[in-house]
C-alpha cells in the first residue's frame, strides 16, 4: 500500500516535469495571456471556462484558494450563441464529444478521481484535448490546458461546488387593483448531482468471500488510507467473512449513491456487477463482497 502510494506521487511528480518542460517552449509566446497571468500569481480572480454540454456549465477556479463553482446555464446557452452565454464573461470554451451534462459531468468526476489509480486516463485526457484543439472545439492554448492541468491534478471531486444562479421573478405593472398569479422563477434544466449527498462518505462493509485469509482487514486498511489522504470519500463500517466463498467479486449497494459506489469498484478494480436493491434493515450503504478473483490494488 505504501508502494502504491509512492507510485502515485512518482507519476504526479512525472506529469509535473513533462508539463513544465512543454510549457517552457510556448510560455514566452503565450505570456500576454491573462489566463495564465492568472495561474501564475495564485490570483484571486477567477479563470472561467465554458464547457458547451446540454445545457452548458461555467466551471470558475480560483486559484488562490484552489476550489472550482460550477455554474449550470440555462437551455438557451449553446455553441452556437456564445457571446450570449453567461454574458460572454469567460476566458475559454471546451465543447466535448459527449454532450449530455450528466454524463459528462459523472464521466468527468470519475476520470478525476480514476486517474490516480489509473494513469492511462491521464492519456486519454491528453487525447481528448488535442483532438479538440484540432477540431477547434476548444480555444485552450497549450500552455494554458498544462496550466490548468497542473491545477487540477491536485483537485478533488470536493473541491467542486455547484452554484445555482439566483432567480429573479418578473414584475409586471397593472393599472387595475388586482391579484395575478406569480410568473414562475426561470431556473437553468440542471441534472447534475446534489453536491451535498455527494460529500458525504460512503459506509461500506467488507466480506471477504474469497478463502484467503486477513483479505477483508487489508482491504479495510488501504480503503481506510485512501479516505485519509482524501482520494476516496468512504467509511468502512466492519469487516467480516462472507457465508460461502464466491468465484467473482461483486457489489451490493443499497444507497443508490451511483458516482461514489463506481468509484470505489473502480478504485479496488472490481471488474463484477453492481446489484442495487432496497433494504430496511441494512447497516451500511454498499457490501463489498471480495472473491477468488479479487486482486489487490497496485
Amino acid at each position: 500500500m505504501e508502494s502504491s502510494y509512492q507510485t502515485r506521487k512518482i507519476i504526479g511528480r512525472l506529469l509535473l516535469l513533462v508539463a513544465l518542460a512543454l510549457l517552457a517552449g510556448s510560455f514566452w509566446s503565450d505570456y500576454t495571456s491573462s489566463m495564465i497571468h492568472r495561474l501564475v500569481n495564485h490570483a484571486a480572480d477567477p479563470v472561467r471556462v465554458v464547457v458547451f454540454t446540454k445545457p452548458a456549465m461555467l466551471f470558475s477556479y480560483i486559484p488562490s484558494t484552489r476550489k472550482v463553482r460550477v455554474t449550470p446555464g440555462s437551455s438557451q446557452c449553446s455553441v452556437e450563441n456564445k457571446n450570449k452565454c453567461f454574458n460572454g464573461e469567460y476566458d475559454a470554451f471546451f465543447i466535448p464529444q459527449e454532450k449530455d451534462q450528466h454524463s459528462f459531468w459523472t464521466q468527468f468526476g470519475n476520470h478525476l478521481e480514476q486517474w490516480r489509480f489509473t494513469p492511462k486516463s491521464v492519456w486519454i485526457y491528453i487525447q481528448a484535448y488535442v483532438n479538440a484543439l484540432v477540431q477547434k472545439r476548444t480555444n485552450l492554448r497549450p500552455s494554458e490546458f498544462l496550466l490548468l492541468s497542473k491545477e487540477l491534478i491536485e483537485l478533488t471531486r470536493i473541491d467542486f461546488a455547484i452554484e445555482y444562479p439566483v432567480s429573479t421573478k418578473k414584475k409586471q405593472k397593472s393599472s387595475k387593483i388586482k391579484e395575478e398569479k406569480a410568473q414562475p422563477d426561470e431556473k437553468p434544466e440542471v441534472v447534475l448531482p446534489n453536491t451535498a449527498t455527494d460529500e458525504k462518505p460512503l459506509v461500506v462493509e467488507i466480506l471477504n468471500a474469497s478463502g484467503k485469509k486477513g483479505l477483508a482487514l487489508s482491504v479495510t486498511q488501504y480503503l481506510r488510507e485512501q479516505n485519509a489522504k482524501g482520494l476516496l470519500r468512504i467509511d468502512v463500517l466492519q469487516y467480516d467473512n462472507y457465508p460461502s466463498v464466491q468465484e467473482k467479486s461483486f457489489i451490493v449497494d443499497y444507497s443508490g449513491r451511483q458516482v461514489q459506489v463506481s468509484q470505489t469498484s473502480q478504485a479496488l478494480g472490481i471488474r463484477g456487477e453492481i446489484r442495487s436493491e432496497a433494504s430496511t434493515t441494512a447497516i451500511c450503504d454498499t457490501r463489498i463482497i471480495l472473491g477468488k478473483d479479487f486482486k489487490m490494488p497496485l
